[in-house]
């Protein structure tokens, strides 16, 4: 929950130094810190270690400081969405993205269009790669976000979501740099034989399983070894072990240590990229969502 005292902290933290913090918030150096130890008490955490030449973030601070940017981006972004919908003027659709959920592909898409619709806005919002964090964004009408890009879980997080399918992506393998198999301009799956295959969990997504039971059917000279869902460690794992690993073109920016390349599957395996939404939008995002529908239609149609 925003509190008043992060401005403080923040300040303080960007600073290095309470005397400094203070000046530039017009307001004593005792002042910011009482309000820096009553956010402190509040939290039961020291956010600061006090040093000789200064104020270092202990690593709780760091971590508050890192959420608290996050937390008051939201705050003002929410603040701008309910003026622009008391007023009618414009409508502010909050595009939640993040290093796994990148929103370019839509944005794209969107500022062949925008020009149409003068009355809508798009409004990029960091959001965590945790799935629950994802899923709680914009579960309620009070979320932080109105839509998340990216891949689709295949159970739509247990159908809590509706989603709107922009394109197929079809599935990729990424190899450390170093890896004899990153010269090549497109993998076969013999490619892969005695390779140990870095593939999320079974259950993980539908989409995945498929390529899973093609693989452990006809294809056992490849080893599969399960992860979790993806996050940014799963690439830093494939980095590291030298492991390749499933993954999509979307991602091929995610990790400087990783090449990604096609592969010939012998079928069609592809995740759908897209747009995800509440079940129960508000009407300014199903206005959006029936938009972006329409776009669709058009480029399929020609």
């Amino acid at each position: 929950m925003y509190n008043k005292h992060l401005d403080a902290f923040l300040m303080a933290a960007d600073c290095g130094s309470f005397t400094k913090a203070a000046k530039k918030l017009f307001i004593t150096p005792n002042a910011l810190i009482k309000q820096i130890n009553l956010l402190e008490g509040r939290l039961e955490l020291t956010l600061f270690r006090r040093t000789n030449h200064g104020i270092v973030l202990t690593e709780a601070g760091k971590s508050i400081y890192r959420d608290a940017r996050r937390i008051i981006h939201i705050s003002e972004q929410a603040l701008v969405t309910a003026k622009a919908l008391t007023t009618g003027k414009q409508n502010i659709i909050r595009l939640g993205s993040s290093m796994m959920n990148p929103c370019r592909p839509i944005m794209e898409l969107w500022v062949a269009v925008s020009s149409r619709y003068p009355h809508i806005k798009l409004s990029i919002v960091p959001i965590d790669d945790g799935k629950s964090d994802k899923q709680d964004s914009f579960a309620e009408k009070t979320g932080s976000v109105d839509i998340i890009a990216g891949l689709f879980p295949s159970t739509l997080w247990k159908n809590k979501v509706n989603a709107l399918k922009i394109r197929q992506l079809p599935l990729a393998v990424a190899v450390p740099i170093n890896h004899p198999l990153a010269s090549c301009k497109r993998l076969m799956l013999t490619d892969l034989y005695s390779e140990t295959l870095l593939m999320v969990e079974r259950g993980d997504t539908i989409y995945i399983d498929r390529l899973r039971d093609e693989l452990e059917t006809a294809h056992p000279q490849i080893h599969i070894h399960d992860v979790p869902s993806y996050d940014i460690s799963i690439f830093n794992y494939a980095a590291t072990t030298g492991h390749p690993m499933i993954t999509a073109d979307i991602w091929s920016e995610i990790h400087p240590s990783l090449v990604t390349l096609p592969c010939d599957w012998g079928g069609d395996y592809s995740v759908p990229y897209g747009l995800l939404y509440a079940k129960e939008p508000a009407p300014h995002v199903r206005e959006f969502v029936e938009i972006m529908t329409s776009l669709i239609k058009e480029q399929t149609t020609f």
